[in-house]
């Protein structure tokens, strides 16, 4: 018990540090150097090697109680600013995934009607277009004539179905419910499985969960805190922006770390879909006999299955 209590002691202080102490220690760097510099002399190093003189050269500077004091302020200042970016991290988080406070619900239902409109002109356009194919080759099929055509001058090269297609899923991959693409990524996950099996996620997925063996459930973790890390990353961004008024360089670098972290959201928040959806294929089967559900004879989970599994887990008879 003292070695595993030394053990989780030492990755908690590495996390601490990670997370918390380094991030911050280069933004109080920054807020600091900001301070001194000002937007006249935002690159000025002298102006900033001679200040640090001024302050080295101090009897104040000389003495240990001072020097551990100024320590133990910048180290309680740097995990002041890693627990502040944390919890900006949060609320950034909730505002990519579409779960916005109560001030911002007003903002929220336009902008989902909006995407929902987008998308329905997408697919539209998209069904539009094969149904226009088939039309097209079932006359020529008729006319027996289609054998003979130039296949780059046929309808199939006209109508660029798969570009149609493609232009409806990057908005969303099912009917939008969220005003952010983030959200509606892994809402669209719910909508997926249950028009495949009928099996309702957000009922299933704490069973299924317990089903998994370590390597998806690692890959899992893995993926999802992928999206905690890009919304932290995000946050840190935001305090680099409170530091322009006073250095406008901040506004830049805050800027930059805005825009990764927004991509390494988006990514992050696709990986994780990908994997749940992944993992409900390929492991439904194992719920299914955990639950006693019958599959028939077929390999691939029925959608008969699908609603037995449901009913079970809502509790409904």
């Amino acid at each position: 018990m003292e070695a595993f209590l030394g053990t989780l002691g030492g990755k908690l202080a590495d996390t601490w540090v990670s997370l918390l102490v380094l991030p911050g220690l280069l933004y109080v760097s920054v807020a600091a150097a900001g301070s001194v510099l000002g937007h006249r002399g935002a690159f000025d190093v002298s102006l900033l090697t001679d200040r640090l003189d001024e302050v080295a050269a101090s009897p104040a500077a000389h003495s240990n109680g001072t020097i551990v004091l100024a320590a133990a302020f910048v180290l309680a200042a740097s995990a002041g600013a890693g627990m502040l970016a944390s919890f900006l991290g949060g609320a950034v988080e909730r505002l990519w995934l579409g779960e916005w406070p109560a001030p911002l619900d007003r903002a929220a239902g336009p902008l989902t009607r909006r995407r929902s409109r987008r998308w329905t002109e997408a697919r539209d356009r998209y069904h539009g277009a094969v149904l226009s194919r088939a039309a097209a080759a079932d006359v020529l099929e008729d006319l027996d004539v289609l054998d003979d055509l130039d296949p780059d001058r046929t309808p199939s090269a006209e109508t660029d179905t798969v570009a149609l297609n493609e232009a409806r899923n990057r908005i969303a991959l099912a009917p939008p419910r969220r005003p952010t693409w983030m959200g509606d990524r892994l809402v669209a996950v719910d909508h997926r499985v249950f028009d495949a099996y009928r099996i309702d996620l957000s009922s299933a997925w704490p069973r299924l969960w317990l089903l998994l063996p370590p390597t998806p459930r690692a890959d899992l973790m893995s993926a999802r805190d992928a999206i905690g890390v890009a919304a932290r990353r995000a946050g840190w961004g935001l305090m680099y922006l409170a530091v322009a008024p006073w250095w406008w360089p901040a506004a830049l670098a805050g800027a930059i770390t805005l825009v990764g972290a927004w991509r390494g959201g988006r990514e992050a928040a696709n990986t994780f879909a990908e994997l749940v959806e992944s993992t409900v294929d390929l492991h439904a089967r194992r719920l299914a006999a955990a639950l006693g559900v019958s599959n028939g004879t077929g390999r691939r989970l029925t959608h008969d299955a699908g609603r037995e599994i449901t009913r079970l887990l809502r509790k409904k008879t």
